[in-house]
């Protein structure tokens, strides 16, 4: 310290207890320490003052270390009182995954408004449910009656529309201060009108509405699994970190070749068919449309689609749902519908030029782009554009193989488009191994890496910017398929991945976020 700065002549250590200072020179000249939570914070501030670095390291380590419910507060303010990041964010992370049993320590109570407002903000607070967030907000509310003044303030923290109406009424209306303080009961009847109007929660949706620590997944919904070929599907399945696929609540109705969509955290599942009839597919589309909500795991009916369609598409832009073309028994159709979530009602659109189903379509640059299909009888390549903003129909550059029964998605600033099948040379079904992506700033489409399993009517996902094709019918082998193909389009290439429970086609996919903790459906 003195070679740095010259002008010192001497070091005042007075302010540095003299245990810290042994410790300190102790550890300077034999490199032996011997540390303790006792202590720790005097031989910190020897640390820092004579500028050991390795040192104050050990200790921060020292601090990581010996973390435990009993002492994660002591540790997060040592961490903070001599500006220890590493130290601190590790108490942090202790004390938010463990909050139930952090929460029934004396040390609990005696955080400051500002300390427990930090938790209760945080979005991956580790809790079985928002009734716990709200006890615990009480209980700290109650434990001084000078805190009484936060009550309001504190429990707009709390995630109230992520509770039943039912436990609302249990659990929340009857603690005496949500119905004596107006502000606190405001926050009670927020909630409850919440409930009360299922189709206003789209435009209702606030972080007071979402839950906490959510999981993200894949959702399987419907479809023909192969080994009850001739009975239609109501799972919804999803795959947990192990890898094993679990049930969440089935769906109303059996189907398959439905669409899905996911818009403000709710899923909606759109048209189909809802018998196994391949001969005549398109007589049995239904309109039916209802939405699962991921938090309650529960399903509501919404008003059907005007039209009956299978083989279509449904696509989200701006808050809303388009569904587009597909068949039913008055045979293929070029019509366009929108759903507007806060009036649950359809209304119709500008149709395609020309009737158009099995085809595929994503958005892409503020504008739906529907690819391929079946148009006149025969698998097409013709490619056209919907702007919902004008609510008008351009062509768009062809692709370069006909296809229908296929996919589409959309990842970063390409439009894919993925599998299906074409007539061969002898006017037999064969599989579509080519890839195309388009870019819609040049309007072109190219060749990517093409698939190793054909696969038509299959379920198509994004997840951490990959593509996920699951299932599906493959024609060369004329089988239902269970594989579950992974497309990266960094690195242009496809992997396999672990496979469906049951090889399935005409199934549908998408991602929800989940509650890390409710009751499943095995």
């Amino acid at each position: 310290i003195l070679k740095k700065d010259s002008s010192l002549q001497k070091i005042d250590l007075n302010d540095l207890s003299p245990v810290g200072l042994a410790t300190a020179i102790t550890y300077a000249y034999s490199g032996k320490l011997t540390l303790s939570l006792y202590s720790i914070g005097s031989t910190i501030a020897a640390a820092m003052l004579l500028q050991i670095g390795t040192l104050v390291k050990m200790c921060s380590d020292f601090l990581m270390q010996e973390l435990s419910v009993e002492n994660c507060m002591y540790v997060a303010n040592i961490a903070n009182a001599y500006d220890l990041k590493e130290s601190k964010d590790a108490a942090q992370k202790f004390m938010r995954e463990n909050f139930i049993e952090f929460s029934e320590m004396e040390q609990f109570l005696k955080l400051t408004y500002e300390q427990i407002s930090v938790f209760l903000s945080d979005d991956s607070l580790q809790l079985p449910s928002e009734i716990t967030a709200f006890q615990i907000a009480m209980k700290w509310l109650d434990f001084d009656e000078k805190r009484l003044k936060y009550a309001a303030e504190l429990l707009t923290l709390i995630r109230f529309g992520t509770i039943s109406a039912q436990d609302l009424v249990n659990h929340v209306q009857n603690a005496p201060r949500m119905m004596q303080d107006p502000e606190c009961h405001r926050l009670l009847v927020d909630a409850m009108n919440y409930h009360l109007l299922p189709y206003q929660q789209n435009i209702l949706q606030s972080r007071r509405t979402k839950v906490r620590g959510g999981l993200k997944v894949i959702l399987t919904v419907g479809g023909r699994p192969a080994l009850t070929e001739k009975s239609l599907s109501k799972d919804v399945l999803y795959r947990d970190a192990d890898n094993v696929w679990n049930k969440l609540t089935e769906m109303p109705a059996k189907s398959f070749n439905q669409c899905v969509a996911v818009l403000d955290g709710f899923l909606y599942v759109a048209g189909g068919e809802d018998q196994n009839d391949a001969r005549n597919q398109a007589k049995h589309a239904v309109s039916n449309f209802c939405r699962y909500d991921p938090r309650f795991n529960t399903w509501i009916h919404l008003s059907n689609m005007i039209q009956k369609r299978t083989h279509f598409t449904l696509n989200i832009f701006n808050g809303l749902l388009f569904a587009i073309g597909g068949r039913n028994g008055d045979g293929v159709q070029a019509s366009v519908e929108c759903y507007v979530p806060s009036s649950n009602h359809w209304q119709m659109k500008a149709p395609m030029e020309v009737p158009r189903c099995c085809h595929g379509s994503s958005l892409i640059d503020g504008k739906i782009l529907v690819t391929g299909g079946y148009i006149n009888n025969a698998y097409s390549r013709a490619v056209c554009s919907y702007d919902p903003s004008t609510d008008t129909w351009h062509d768009k550059s062809s692709l370069s193989t006909p296809r229908g029964w296929h996919c589409a998605a959309t990842v970063g600033d390409r439009a894919y488009v993925i599998g299906g099948s074409q007539l061969g040379g002898r006017g037999e079904r064969v599989d579509v191994l080519a890839v195309e992506s388009y870019n819609p700033h040049g309007g072109q489409w190219s060749y990517c890496t093409p698939l190793r399993t054909g696969v038509s009517t299959a379920g198509i996902s994004i997840s951490n910017n990959k593509v996920y094709l699951l299932g599906g019918w493959n024609e060369g082998e004329k089988k239902y398929k269970k594989c579950i193909q992974v497309y990266n389009p960094d690195l242009n290439e496809w992997t396999e991945d672990d496979e469906l429970p049951e090889a399935t086609v005409g199934i549908s996919c998408c991602v929800v976020t989940i509650p890390t903790t409710f009751p499943l459906n095995k």
